[in-house]
């Protein structure tokens, strides 16, 4: 297991390159310059002492046709469970629960004293109500958590029922974090899609700039522990270098996400005075997916003799640096009940496929984030020695997901992140038939399999059914588990604490200043 230590600036040594460096070192004028005229300093933000800024490698306005409107790392919506750092359900606004039925009933009791923004009470009825849209749509409920959902009640003030047609006994995982988001109904409109969001986080929105930054303030009638900064800014900044330069210049506190700092900028980030580089181990895995519909990958001989050829340890240690370790399961090894280790390496392909064309997909968003690019070109080389054209198609991301779509490509990287902890969600998504990544993989021996590691009651059964899943994916291989993430994230030491937890969500209530205005005068 990696251990994620603090890094403090105490020496100076660098593996990257002059211009690696000379970019690094880029004096605060310029990077003002390349942040625009409206984030040039700290003075352009009012309460600088009471506000902290974030850099992020992607807009966290997730919009009206999400599950959220805002991402999860904004903290300003809650749901019924979240996880822990074993990945195993753990109270949010659900306090507590148990089952019933052999686990066909789930009763949730909901926390007391909690409000929305606009300061409603929290309620069951409106708790189901907000789930009840996420269950009605393949939309916000792409992985199938509520497809066995009968009857959803609101029992009471502060108890939720669920009633399932068949036995859930992860039921808890299954509704964690963005599977079960509790946000005002006033905001749904008629066909789901949300106006804004209301919901009972410590933040709520302020201001939402597409593409720019979304501005949070603290919400004062938070059930929890309130957060010291008064108000929280997430800036959207795409490139990783201008992340970086931001973070060097001050003009944000903190550079903070899945992938927000890239494997190549680690080594200079532990050189430079007044910056604290941190790491921690998230629930999210890299892989290469192959196109089972598709010529040559429809063979799975052909997905084992590349998996043979290539090399994930080089990838980790070359390409990755430190930001990873290579999959030895199908996901996350957090999840550590259902860890199995079939994924040795030890791939028997009986023979190299006839060489050809193949395409590698890449989503241009994710290359400001994880070294895919590197990977690609990696992957491309190694198939170009046994006769192979290999092309590499960089798509924006409509294009990205319409060619996967439709199944114009042969190889894809991507990510995903075990976002309930438990095997479900992984299998239902990428190897059952009906799964909405699942590109010719499907077969009815894996559906049975699927369906009885979610329904059955035993728990000892049910390991063993995900065992034998896990065994099945290392010998058939529908997509390739590269390495699981190790995410590093950076601040400066105007911060006490900073933290991010295991679904990269930055720890915003937890977060201090070394010392404040007000500190300051009291010692005086």
């Amino acid at each position: 297991m990696h251990d994620g230590g603090k890094i403090r600036v105490l020496r100076s040594a660098s593996l990257l390159n002059l211009w690696s460096r000379c970019l690094i070192f880029l004096v605060p004028a310029i990077i003002g310059m390349a942040l625009g005229p409206d984030f040039s300093g700290a003075g352009a933000v009012p309460d600088r002492e009471q506000t902290l800024i974030i850099g992020v490698g992607r807009d966290f306005l997730d919009g009206p046709a999400s599950r959220t409107y805002l991402h999860g790392s904004t903290h300003t919506w809650e749901a019924l469970t979240y996880l822990d750092e074993n990945l195993n359900a753990c109270p949010w606004l659900a306090r507590s629960w148990e089952s019933e039925d052999q686990a066909r009933t789930w009763i949730f009791h909901l926390r007391e004293n909690v409000r929305f923004h606009d300061n409603t009470p929290l309620t069951a009825d409106l708790a189901r109500q907000s789930i009840l849209r996420i269950a009605s749509s393949p939309r916000y409920d792409p992985s199938g958590v509520f497809r066995d959902l009968e009857q959803l009640e609101a029992r009471g003030d502060l108890d939720l029922v669920f009633h399932l047609k068949k036995p859930c006994p992860s039921f808890p995982n299954r509704v964690s974090y963005y599977q079960s988001p509790v946000l005002h109904p006033k905001d749904f409109e008629p066909d789901g899609r949300l106006k804004t969001v209301t919901g009972t986080g410590p933040f709520h929105l302020k201001q939402a700039i597409p593409g720019d930054r979304i501005i949070l303030a603290a919400f004062d009638g938070y059930w929890g522990a309130k957060p010291f900064f008064r108000q929280v800014i997430f800036r959207a900044l795409t490139d990783a270098q201008t992340r970086i330069m931001a973070l060097m210049a001050g003009e944000v506190d903190a550079v903070a996400d899945v992938g927000a700092v890239l494997p190549q900028q680690v080594e200079n980030l532990k050189t430079v005075p007044g910056l604290i580089l941190d790491s921690v181990e998230v629930a999210t895995t890299h892989y290469l997916v192959f196109n089972c519909a598709k010529a040559p990958f429809v063979e799975n001989s052909a997905r084992q003799w590349l998996a043979s050829i290539i090399d994930r340890k080089t990838i980790v240690n070359a390409l990755v640096a430190g930001c990873g370790r290579v999959a030895e399961d199908p996901f996350t090894p957090l999840a550590k009940d259902w860890r199995f280790g079939h994924l040795d390496g030890n791939w028997h392909p009986v023979k190299m496929p006839a060489p050809g064309s193949v395409d590698i997909l890449l989503h241009a968003g994710t290359l400001e984030r994880w070294p895919y690019l590197d990977i690609a070109q990696f992957i491309q080389m190694q198939l170009g020695q046994y006769g192979f054209r290999a092309a590499i198609h960089i798509r924006e991301p409509g294009a990205y997901y319409k060619e996967m779509k439709e199944g114009n490509f042969s190889l894809a990287l991507q990510p995903n992140t075990l976002m309930t902890g438990e095997p479900d969600f992984f299998y239902a998504y990428y190897l059952a038939s009906d799964g909405p990544r699942s590109y010719g993989c499907g077969c009815a021996k894996t559906d049975e399999f699927i369906a009885r590691g979610r329904h059955n009651s035993s728990a000892a059964e049910q390991k063993e059914v995900y065992r034998q899943l896990s065994k099945d994916f290392s010998r058939n291989l529908p997509l390739l588990p590269l390495y699981h993430d190790i995410s590093f994230f950076a601040y400066t030491d105007r911060l006490k604490f900073f933290g991010m937890d295991h679904n990269f969500r930055p720890l915003l209530v937890q977060a201090k200043p070394v010392v404040s205005i007000r500190q300051k005068g009291a010692v005086q």
